[in-house]
């Protein structure tokens, strides 16, 4: 028996949705399972074709709380996703190990249970809920349980993704985060995330550049990311209804209304030291599937 898994990237956080809110891309990684007599892994660095590898974990850790035994597989992986970029890389293994364990048990998908296992895994939603689910969503776990719900977007908007030549690792990432935060600030977030909502789901986009400008994290993980500033004016400058780090980065997403400004944003980053690579893609709508 033999399974192909596509799983979507994500951008988590989009600004103010530090650690609740993720979006599905259509850039897409691709899971080729199949059970064998012995652990194969091929397409990726062969330090991660291992045990540890983290779709087999995942496929283990599943297959175990739906009551099967983990069967060795053959695992063939294809991905467009780029690793520790803030695209949800490690969510997609996770997804789809969990999916697989599943589909290749027969056992009926139960997106609910899925969703409780990728998430225990991953450790938190943000990024598996809307991988799971596509489109964007908001998540957050209370109680054992990841409640969710799904949000449009207008047509309007595209999001550009500014993809650079180095990685930023999420631990770092959450190392230079404050510890607390004033009243004021947190309120003053509250109000911004209320109307992120409206205004992706409505052509706004003036609100959307005021409400989507974050205080929890960006200001100290933008330290980390080379040439961020650089990047910011160069699309603030051009065409930019939002602009955001995309999870704990380094990717940087730019929100614009007009794709014919892609190349002028393009041209302009060619000046600067580390290689962008600019990628316009849609929101995808639809989640992990079988293919």
């Amino acid at each position: 028996m033999e399974i192909k898994i596509r799983v979507p990237a994500t951008t988590a956080n989009l600004g103010v949705g530090f650690d609740t809110l993720g979006l599905a891309l259509q850039k897409y990684a691709y899971f080729t399972f199949k059970k064998s007599d012995q652990l194969v892994i091929e397409g990726c660095p062969a330090k991660y074709a291992t045990e540890e590898n983290l779709v087999y974990r995942s496929y283990q850790i599943a297959c175990q709380a739906i009551g099967y035994l983990a069967e060795p597989i053959h695992l063939q992986i294809d991905t467009e996703i780029p690793i520790s970029r803030g695209l949800g890389s490690s969510a997609s293994c996770v997804v789809a190990g969990v999916m697989a364990a599943f589909y290749l048990n027969e056992v009926p998908f139960d997106l609910a249970k899925a969703l409780t296992l990728a998430t225990k895994i991953e450790g938190h939603p943000d990024n598996v809920a809307p991988a799971l689910l596509g489109g964007l969503v908001a998540s957050t776990l209370i109680d054992e349980k990841v409640w969710t719900a799904q949000y449009p977007i207008h047509p309007t908007y595209h999001f550009l993704l500014l993809i650079p030549d180095f990685s930023t690792e999420t631990q770092a990432a959450r190392k230079v985060l404050p510890s607390e935060f004033s009243f004021e600030t947190a309120v003053a977030h509250n109000g911004k995330l209320a109307l992120l909502f409206h205004a992706l789901a409505n052509e706004e986009p003036e609100m959307l550049k005021k409400v989507m400008v974050d205080e929890w994290h960006e200001p100290y993980r933008k330290q980390l990311i080379a040439e961020y500033e650089e990047v910011k004016q160069i699309c603030t400058a051009i065409d930019s209804a939002g602009f955001y780090i995309s999870g704990s980065g380094s990717t940087l997403v730019n929100i614009l209304l007009r794709t014919t400004n892609v190349p002028i944003i393009e041209e302009k980053l060619q000046i600067l030291t580390h290689n962008w690579q600019a990628e316009l893609v849609q929101n995808d709508k639809k989640g992990a599937s079988i293919c």
